[in-house]
């Protein structure tokens, strides 16, 4: 049944009924090709004909179906059947009890066709079988005269054969509908365990964001509530207060902004599939830019840059995601790095197509065993309590741009000093 488990697992792509067609003809095209060998070996010319006509329809089904003209097939297959019965059935004597099949594919359009959409095939597939069994119980089953095999080998071979045939078939098909039963209930299982860790996510999403949003939403409040007062008093600020305030509004907002983007970030990552198409992207230029964006954080806790890349080097890379990727990485060797410390930045090729591009800072670096647990969302590597906001995303996201375009990031826990930070990209070679 893995092909069962395959089908649903793609999703309702085609009709359940048609899938089910699909995988009935598979199944009973074997039992078509036993019966030809068998009429061959009894030496029954005209059972061996019967035989070939329901295999060939069935095989012309199959064929119809993967060109999409799915109703001609079902209609081409069930004919075929029921005219390869009909004719076993005149030129083989009652004991072979060959008009039995008549029952199984009598019962066949019901799970086949829809009766909202094609009730009249419907009831005609369901009226053919019935008919064609009736006429045969009317003529005695001797409609075309003499029987080509004996009553014993009717007995001993054609009966065993359609016993054989009628309850493989109908215990398939009821093994069908249990797996596929069983299937959806395991994936409605899933479904509502991926509901429950997606609410738990966002129910973790939203407690981090209201603990990290009030900090610099209170910094924000209270220095432009002291330029308020004093505007109010109509008192002279001082230029180097009126810097400060205003140099600590800018911080706030611009730490609030990045909290801000990147939760849209993740809700946007985590609700869809995202793909994107990438380009040679020029790493150089694309730092310059991140950095340039981080002036006055790098400014207000005097940290320096030391950019050492080749202006030459290029990735194969989205130019935002790739921006992205920076813009976490430099937000949290700036939050962490000491107060007059640098961060290095450097990229170099390193063979079979591969660019490394390593944040270097000098701050406390990851903890032992971090590697391990450093991109599980809200997971903040035993800083929950301290004073570096963050939601605890930002090496999720960064992890999860990378891998949508074949890279990677690594993150060394084994350095003395700092933290050392990875990322991998696939190599660009040529013009921009």
């Amino acid at each position: 049944m893995r092909f069962l488990k395959r089908d649903l697992i793609r999703g309702n792509d085609r009709d359940l009924r048609i899938q089910f067609s699909m995988i009935l003809l598979a199944y009973v095209i074997p039992f078509a090709l036993g019966w030809w060998i068998t009429a061959y070996f009894l030496g029954a010319t005209l059972l061996s004909v019967a035989a070939a006509i329901a295999m060939f329809g069935l095989l012309a089904g199959l064929l119809l179906h993967y060109v999409e003209w799915h109703l001609t097939a079902r209609i081409v297959w069930l004919a075929g059947v029921n005219a390869g019965i009909a004719l076993a059935t005149f030129v083989t004597p009652p004991e072979g009890h060959i008009s039995f099949m008549f029952v199984a594919i009598a019962t066949g359009p019901f799970v086949l066709f829809s009766a909202r959409r094609s009730l009249g095939w419907l009831v005609g597939m369901v009226f053919l079988p019935v008919f064609l069994w009736y006429l045969s119980w009317a003529t005695d089953y001797a409609l075309l005269g003499e029987f080509e095999v004996t009553p014993e080998a009717a007995d001993r071979v054609l009966a065993p054969a359609t016993a054989l045939t009628v309850f493989a078939t109908v215990l398939f098909v009821i093994g069908y509908f249990v797996r596929r039963a069983n299937l959806q209930a395991d994936w409605l299982l899933e479904a509502q365990r991926q509901a429950e860790r997606s609410s738990e996510a966002k129910s973790t999403l939203m407690r981090s964001v209201s603990h990290e949003m009030l900090t610099p939403l209170h910094a924000i409040s209270g220095f432009a509530e002291f330029l308020n007062s004093d505007a109010k008093a109509r008192q002279e600020i001082p230029a180097d207060t009126l810097e400060s305030y205003s140099g600590q509004i800018l911080s706030s907002s611009n730490a609030l902004l990045l909290i801000i983007e990147n939760i849209f970030d993740f809700a946007n990552w985590t609700a869809e599939d995202a793909t994107a198409e990438t380009s040679k992207v020029p790493v150089l230029s694309c730092l310059q830019t991140v950095i340039g964006r981080f002036g006055s954080a790098l400014e207000n806790k005097d940290v320096s840059v030391s950019n050492q890349v080749d202006p030459d080097l290029r990735v194969e890379a989205n130019a935002v995601w790739l921006a992205s990727i920076f813009k976490q990485l430099l937000d949290n060797a700036i939050k962490f790095s000491n107060p007059g410390g640098v961060i290095v930045i450097e990229a170099r090729s390193v063979g079979d197509g591969r660019v490394e591009i390593m944040f270097t800072d000098t701050g406390p670096g990851f903890p032992k065993g971090a590697a391990g647990t450093a991109f599980v969302p809200f997971d903040k590597l035993g800083h929950e309590t301290g004073t570096t906001s963050g939601v605890g995303v930002g090496l999720t996201l960064a992890q999860n741009f990378a891998e949508a375009m074949g890279g990677r990031i690594e993150i060394d826990d084994g350095v003395t000093e700092g933290a050392r930070v990875k990322v991998v990209m696939t190599e660009a070679l040529g013009e921009s």
